[in-house]
């Protein structure tokens, strides 16, 4: 079941338990994003494995070391005690976060909601729990309301965005998202003055205001060319999250989405990888999510709060080209 032998595992029976996790708020933990992960002996593709973990295990990691492969490309490894070492790509860095459930009801219009311990189990009532779904850190949600279970204890209903079904959590897994936190970042810079370049040769986007750059963050785009399409483009909906389906994949609590093109390309958080830097998706531009929640806040339009989709017909403008020597100035 990996790192038995080494006694690093959680004891865990269902990997969900959330609250059987012993480590405190602030100890950074990682969760295991492959179904088997190899632990090394040296942070290299090439060292002695010594067990391997599975998916869904969450361990705590002491720190982060890069490393070139043999293809000269910049490897991130966690340590996860002396002489341990596991690939940082397919690790999501999380912590245990339980939460005090406020007194107040749900917003009747709902709110939006973070999940904010490593796994929360998934229930299609209140302590019935028939679903093989889990949600994970940073997930977010529509909170529909606030309700309590036969024992007194309080439950989110969380709105499946595409079915249009509910889903319950233990209240304490979710963090209830304040309007202070998504309060528009520089919104005194003028709407034309603000743009976004996404240059596929270097995987990462940089936020200019009037023609200098301001900020920039790594990110993982389409393995196919063209799914990112190059051009002109601008972000012109949003949302705070969302359930995205495709044939090979099913991620609800997608958080922070910002869409570019009519048929779905977005920039939004990935939980299911940290391979930033690299392609990966199936064309949306993935980032980790408190960097996708700064686009979000930044660029326009601005979502009111209490809305759980947001569209205007002008939004801010999108540069996606091919590499630095294309970036437009103007």
């Amino acid at each position: 079941m990996g790192l038995g032998a080494l006694g690093l595992m959680i004891s865990q029976p269902d990997h969900a338990s959330a609250a059987s996790l012993k480590w405190g708020p602030d100890i950074l933990l990682g969760r295991i994003l492959r179904y088997k992960l190899q632990v090394k002996t040296e942070p290299n593709h090439l060292a002695t494995t010594l067990d391997n973990l599975v998916y869904d295990d969450v361990l705590p990691i002491s720190q982060i070391l890069y490393r070139r492969d043999i293809l000269n490309r910049k490897v991130g490894w966690y340590e996860i005690g002396p002489g341990q070492y596991i690939e940082a790509a397919w690790v999501q860095p999380v912590y245990n976060r339980p939460n005090q459930v406020p007194k107040d009801p749900i917003p009747a219009e709902g709110c939006i909601g973070e999940i904010t311990v490593p796994i929360a189990q998934v229930y299609h009532a209140p302590n019935r729990r028939n679903i093989h779904r889990s949600f994970y850190y940073e997930n977010t949600f529509w909170v529909l309301n606030k309700t309590e279970d036969e024992f007194g204890l309080p439950w989110y209903e969380l709105w499946d965005d595409l079915s249009g079904l509910s889903y319950f959590v233990k209240a304490y897994t979710v963090r209830q998202v304040t309007k202070e936190e998504l309060e528009p970042i520089h919104p005194e810079v003028p709407a034309d003055q603000k743009r976004l370049v996404l240059e596929l040769a270097h995987q990462v986007v940089r936020a200019y205001e009037f023609d200098k750059p301001i900020w920039e963050a790594q990110v993982a785009t389409g393995l196919v060319d063209g799914s990112t399409p190059v051009g002109r483009w601008m972000t012109h909906r949003k949302r705070p999250c969302r359930r995205m389906v495709g044939p090979d994949y099913d991620l609800p609590g997608v958080p922070w989405v910002s869409y570019i093109t009519l048929d779905g390309v977005a920039f939004h958080g990935a939980f299911w990888h940290s391979n930033w830097g690299h392609v990966m998706s199936n064309g949306c531009i993935n980032m980790k999510s408190i960097e996708a929640k700064w686009l979000y806040r930044w660029t326009a339009p601005q979502v009111p709060f209490e809305n759980y989709f947001y569209s205007e017909a002008v939004g801010t403008r999108v540069d996606v080209v091919t590499g630095f020597g294309d970036v437009p100035l103007s």
